[in-house]
């Protein structure tokens, strides 16, 4: 019994996987084939799997694998058909496969859910309206809208003449030629009583072209409009391109924003891939030159989800109802409204300047969405998708549950005040909780110092400002507020992260000195005093670039300005630039170290720091010398500190007693003492008469100690001439004046 539990766990594990494993082929797919694709709906019921392809009115069917990861099957679309075999990933977000003909099919998880637009053939106009919104809709991405459009139009000819890639075909070519037309849907006839077709005249802008085409009623009442012959198509196609050259348009030469039409299509096709490149695109469609730099981007991004859902609001029937005849430079007003208006206009005086949204378009965008919000549904939307806005769902959640808080308080409605006192209280509550963890781990570094003056309230402050700066954006907080609150809290943070910055080197400073002192690197000391000053003014640097970014202050003009200021100021402050350089050029010569006896012309003493500017030497007389780094490079140094053996040279005057016997004996005597003394190097000892004088005889003493300091180098003369001393009385002999005469 005590297992039971166990084995009900696995029971309920496997009926879960085979739960998840009976549908990991349904949903929508993005599907490719050579040449072509197209949205596959598919089922799965077990092991069998059903799908279909509105686009091509086809279906499939067929069966996976015991372990779900193989379908094989039938495919037919119209009188084909075929088998085939697909294998899913890993991961059950794509799969490959291939047909019976040899071909290969791919397929990918839709990103989006399927759109779809109910067509009205009722009238001329109805039918019309609903083969171009398809048309743009399919353009826009969803190639299932091409089945609607083809539902829209009536082919000549025998019933089942034409492939459904056939029909298509025909249905792609006849929207890229009204596509180069300009019209007004009311400008579509209606239908006379008991008319059985009307004849609708599309001309183009840019040139006299004009496409006629003809709407026809069926036996159910139903309009459509009739293909015309190829031949005619061709002709109607070779005048339309005649004003681009013969050739057709680019199928991205909208990107370019050269009419109003190409700039509209540009900025819906943007917003449907918001979370990819299209955001850029979107964006370039806006007029931002009167917001400030510093807000661009996160203004441009709710304004752009303003003017999306305000276009779906007022809604749009087609994109070949806006103008695209860019030589003409009058603006294009889109929509008017009490508190105003949606204006594409050319910015600048150019023949070439691209088309934008102008920036009291931008402006005016949040009062325009307000007044719209509560219009009932268009009769048809623009194409494309509305991107998803977590200030937009925190709003539509606002306005069903609390809609006195949509209220306004100048810039900011009731809700997002409240909501962004909160969202600071809970920064700076979590901020607090940091600082103090990171404060202690910082007390428990081998320094073991306390944090500066500031350090904490700065370190606070900076969590805080990093932790809130998500949400002015997420709120959709107004440009009017953000134009005043973000210089405000950026140069706090600028300001807090120097003061942090500034402790955080002193630290490092520290224990970089104290791994310094346990090495035997010469550069070590003035490495880690020359990084850590160019680490300070760096910060220094930063902390002035990142205010004068959040003043608007263009850094280029800075930069600029430092450099013609840098020159002035190296002229005048040549000896200064000379240190700061000679500083380096210690680092790399490395003619000493901290601790270092150096003699560089009439300066000698231990070497004790190396600064950016000057060198302080601790002298003889315990006093302090600072040495500019310039000067010191220039001169010769003498590092006595980094001497093998010193010197020691005795002059011995013997002035009675002596015999050439007697100085033999004492010469080797004082040579055997020398070798004996491991203080002493004994290979390098010089002992013997220099010279006889009125005084006495002359013996010149030449040997090297093995000192490594002074006091040691003073205790080992010491001995030395004692036992000379005591030699010399051994030996019967006087040295100098004060000595006691031999016995």
């Amino acid at each position: 019994m005590r297992r039971l539990p166990l084995w009900l766990l696995l029971w309920l594990l496997c009926v879960a996987g085979a739960a998840r494993a009976d549908g990991d082929w349904a949903g929508r797919w993005d599907t490719h084939w050579r040449g072509s694709g197209g949205h596959l709906l598919l089922e799965q019921a077990g092991d069998v799997v059903t799908g279909r392809y509105p686009l091509y009115h086809g279906s499939i069917s067929g069966k996976v694998t015991a372990d779900g990861s193989r379908l094989q099957g039938r495919w037919t679309v119209g009188s084909r058909s075929g088998d085939f075999i697909a294998v899913l990933s890993r991961d059950k977000r794509t799969f490959t496969g291939r047909f019976d003909t040899g071909e290969w099919w791919t397929g990918e998880r839709a990103r989006h859910a399927e759109v779809t637009r109910q067509i009205g053939l009722r009238s001329p106009r109805e039918a019309f309206m609903s083969f171009t919104v398809a048309g743009n809709l399919a353009r826009s991405g969803n190639d299932d809208a091409w089945a609607a459009a083809a539902d829209a139009v009536e082919f000549d000819g025998a019933p089942g003449a034409m492939t459904r890639t056939e029909q298509l075909h025909h249905v792609h070519s006849l929207f890229a030629l009204v596509d180069l037309t300009t019209f007004r849907y009311w400008s579509i006839p209606d239908a006379p009583p008991g008319a059985g077709s009307v004849a609708v005249r599309l001309e183009q802008l840019r040139s006299a072209a004009v496409l006629t085409l003809t709407l026809r009623r069926d036996e159910a009442g139903d309009w459509r409009i009739v293909v015309p012959a190829a031949r005619e198509l061709h002709a109607t196609r070779e005048a339309m391109l005649a004003v681009y050259g013969a050739k057709p348009p680019a199928a991205d030469a909208f990107r370019q924003l050269r009419n109003p039409r190409d700039t509209m299509r540009a900025f819906l096709e943007g917003m449907a891939d918001w979370d990819g490149p299209g955001r850029a695109l979107a964006l370039s469609t806006l007029d931002l030159g009167a917001v400030p730099e510093l807000l661009r981007r996160t203004s441009g991004d709710v304004a752009a989800q303003y003017l999306r859902r305000v276009l779906d609001h007022i809604g749009l029937v087609g994109l070949q109802s806006i103008p695209d005849d860019g030589a003409g430079r009058d603006p294009y007003v889109h929509f008017v409204h009490g508190v105003g208006r949606i204006v594409i206009a050319p910015v600048g005086n150019a023949p070439d300047a691209p088309w934008q949204f102008t920036a009291q378009t931008v402006a005016d965008i949040r009062d325009l969405y307000i007044a719209t919000e509560t219009l009932p549904p268009p009769l048809a939307v623009p194409p494309g998708l509305i991107p998803h806005s977590l200030y937009f769902t925190l709003r539509d959640w606002v306005g069903s549950n609390a809609p006195a808080l949509l209220g306004r308080v100048r810039h900011l409605e009731i809700w997002q005040a409240l909501a962004a006192l909160l969202a600071l209280f809970c920064a700076f509550a979590v901020a607090h909780l940091c600082t103090r963890l990171i404060c202690s781990g910082l007390r428990r570094l081998p320094p073991n110092e306390r944090e500066s003056r500031g350090f904490r309230g700065s370190l606070m402050i900076l969590i805080a400002v990093a932790l809130a700066s998500p949400v002015p954006g997420a709120l959709g907080v107004a440009e009017g507020i953000r134009e005043y609150s973000l210089p405000f809290w950026g140069i706090l943070a600028c300001v807090a992260a120097g003061v942090v910055a500034w402790h955080l080197l002193r630290l490092t400073g520290v224990l970089f000195a104290a791994m310094a002192e346990r090495t035997a690197t010469a550069t070590d000391d003035i490495l880690v005093t020359l990084v850590l000053a160019s680490a300070r003014m760096g910060v220094v640097v930063a902390c002035a670039l990142g205010v004068a970014f959040f003043l608007s202050i263009p850094t280029t003009n800075i930069l600029a300005g430092l450099g013609i200021g840098g020159l002035a100021l190296a002229f005048a402050s040549r000896e200064t630039l000379s240190n700061v350089f000679g500083a380096g050029i210690l680092v790399a010569d490395r003619p000493f170290r901290r601790g270092d006896w150096i003699k560089a012309g009439d300066v000698e003493g231990s070497v004790e720091a190396v600064g950016i500017r000057s060198t302080r030497v601790r002298t003889k007389q315990d006093s302090l010398v600072f040495v500019p780094n310039g000067k010191l490079v220039d001169s010769t140094i003498n590092n006595l500190g980094t001497r093998r053996h010193r010197l020691v040279t005795l002059q011995l005057v013997v002035t009675a007693g002596a015999t050439p016997e007697k100085l033999d004996a004492f010469t080797a005597a004082v040579r055997q003492r020398i070798i004996g003394d491991g203080a002493f190097v004994g290979g390098r000892t010089d002992v013997g008469v220099s010279t006889i004088g009125a005084g006495g005889i002359e013996m010149t003493l030449t040997s090297y100690l093995n000192a490594s300091t002074g006091s040691d180098e003073n205790a080992a003369r010491h001995a030395l001439l004692l036992d000379l001393v005591r030699l010399a009385q051994q030996h019967g002999l006087k040295l100098g004046t004060g000595m006691s005469p031999p016995e």
